[in-house]
């Protein structure tokens, strides 16, 4: 991805230099500086202290994971709205934060971002592979669907419904992981030849998802509205892990920037690579926030993650 070879506007940008510790009581990171939440905690300021209106809060990706403060938010919203992808804790989390708030809160669960159950892509796509479709045909049905899908909207109902929109770690989660495993139990009917061929068109449709999902959380801003991001970005592993100290030891923020989005490029993850671009590349670079930290992610994986908010251009 040389695209991220050169750094993105001047921005600000902070790095945690302590590993995450999960603790047994929510820490929303109003104390704790070295936690993924207290990095989130200032990118949600940031947004919120800038809007003028605050009537609706809509986060995408936030209920089971605990990162954002949700009995904070539904205080200083009129109304917020949770959505997942599949079942969530957000009873949970609210009663671990107090419980005060849920009369506030909305869950929306089991909602689709890449519309591909509204055309029955999976049941299609396993189909094929059980008949054994031959992969230039498998490839072709899985490149029309990106243009399918672009005609539908996950939530039409919320367009240009929201002051603040929220995206926590959704990207990586979008489709690709899902439809390798599927494919996976099917690879050896095809020769060496072929399954590249396939696993091509699931990344040009990846992208095309991933598009279409920041389109998507465009949409739901009203005028004036903002935007909060973030994603993991790259696993932090024995072959890369001199990328973590070698930020450490760079002094200035330019230099860090660059350092750290040259890694981001050849080291991140393909799918929270294209989206944070793409998604950074509709902001307006004035009052921009940009903050990374390395941190400990769901089932103990570290992570260097990335995230940003602000407004769109125009």
């Amino acid at each position: 991805m040389r695209e991220f070879q050169r750094p993105f506007q001047p921005i600000q940008m902070q790095l945690q230099q302590e590993p995450y510790v999960e603790e047994d009581a929510i820490d929303w990171g109003s104390s704790e500086w070295a936690t993924p939440r207290y990095h989130i905690r200032q990118l949600l300021e940031h947004s919120i202290e800038r809007l003028s209106v605050k009537d609706k809060a809509i986060i995408l990706g936030a209920g089971n994971h605990g990162d954002v403060d949700l009995p904070a938010m539904a205080n200083r919203f009129v109304e917020v709205t949770v959505v997942d992808s599949e079942d969530n804790v957000i009873d949970e989390v609210l009663s671990a934060g107090g419980g005060m708030a849920a009369g506030k809160i909305r869950s929306l669960t089991n909602i689709d971002y890449t519309c591909l159950n509204q055309i029955q892509f999976y049941e299609t796509w396993e189909e094929m592979l059980l008949n054994q479709a031959p992969a230039a045909e498998v490839a072709s049905y899985i490149k029309d669907c990106a243009f399918q899908v672009k005609r539908r909207s996950a939530l039409p109902q919320w367009q240009h419904q929201c002051t603040l929109v929220v995206s926590s770690s959704v990207h990586t989660q979008l489709f690709y992981v899902h439809a390798l495993s599927q494919f996976a139990g099917y690879a050896s009917q095809y020769n060496e030849q072929e399954i590249p061929q396939i696993i091509d068109a699931l990344r040009t449709l990846r992208n095309s998802l991933i598009g279409d999902y920041n389109r998507m959380l465009s949409s739901l801003l009203k005028p004036g509205g903002r935007i909060v991001m973030w994603t993991e970005m790259i696993q932090v592993q024995e072959q890369n892990r001199h990328l973590v100290e070698k930020l450490y030891q760079l002094q200035t923020e330019e230099e860090r920037v660059r350092f750290l989005f040259r890694a981001f490029g050849e080291h991140g993850m393909e799918a929270a690579v294209v989206g944070l671009k793409e998604l950074h590349d509709q902001l307006s670079p004035e009052d921009c926030l940009f903050k990374s930290w390395v941190g400990i992610a769901g089932q103990e994986k570290e992570y260097i993650s990335a995230g940003f908010s602000g407004r769109l251009r125009g």
